[in-house]
């Protein structure tokens, strides 16, 4: 039971590498695209849910389930970009502000931590939510509407979140749920 939550994991990341080998061989579809959204959402919220109650939510453990996040929906993007041209097109500030604040937390991070943060932090949560609204919405239903730039905007303060929290630790903590605690870190460990 203990390594239920690395396999776990491991199955999202199984689903990225599905997901970018369906985008490289032009076989995805609107179905493929979702079910693999499925398996990514269901692994991402059980995969904490079970190392926590195992006490197995370890720093590694953590860090490795941020980097399988991150590159499950940078590929989901580039699927999106492939599936659905125009929604990307149509929405390239929201996604350029998302991604272009993700990779300035990355280089934040492997600049003070020399790896993923790892936090966990509920704005993250929150954009997780807004990002599975919007795969339902888009690969479910065929519906655009403001999903996407909602899901951004979320990610965009999210990431901006992620980048304060990692400037004000003094030194690497996972699961810092907000800034607010990641100041409260600071000056108990100061």
């Amino acid at each position: 039971m203990r390594f239920l939550p690395w396999a776990l994991v491991a199955a999202r990341a199984a689903a990225a590498l599905a997901l970018a080998v369906g985008l490289v061989a032009t076989r995805l579809t609107d179905g493929r695209v979702m079910a693999l959204v499925a398996i990514a959402f269901s692994t991402d919220y059980f995969d904490g849910v079970i190392a926590r109650a195992l006490g197995v939510a370890t720093r590694g453990l953590r860090q490795a389930d941020s980097v399988v996040d991150t590159v499950f929906y940078l590929v989901l993007a580039a699927a999106t970009y492939r599936l659905h041209p125009e929604v990307v097109r149509r929405h390239l500030t929201a996604l350029g502000a998302c991604l272009g604040t993700l990779a300035v937390w990355a280089v934040v991070d492997l600049w003070r931590w020399r790896a993923a943060a790892g936090f966990h932090a509920w704005s993250a949560k929150a954009f997780a939510a807004a990002l599975g609204v919007w795969a339902v919405a888009l690969y479910g239903f065929g519906a655009d509407g403001p999903w996407m730039v909602a899901a951004c905007a979320v990610g965009t303060l999210s990431h901006l979140e992620g980048i304060a929290i990692s400037f004000a630790l003094p030194r690497h903590f996972t699961d810092v749920p907000s800034f607010a605690h990641a100041l409260r870190l600071r000056r108990e460990h100061m």
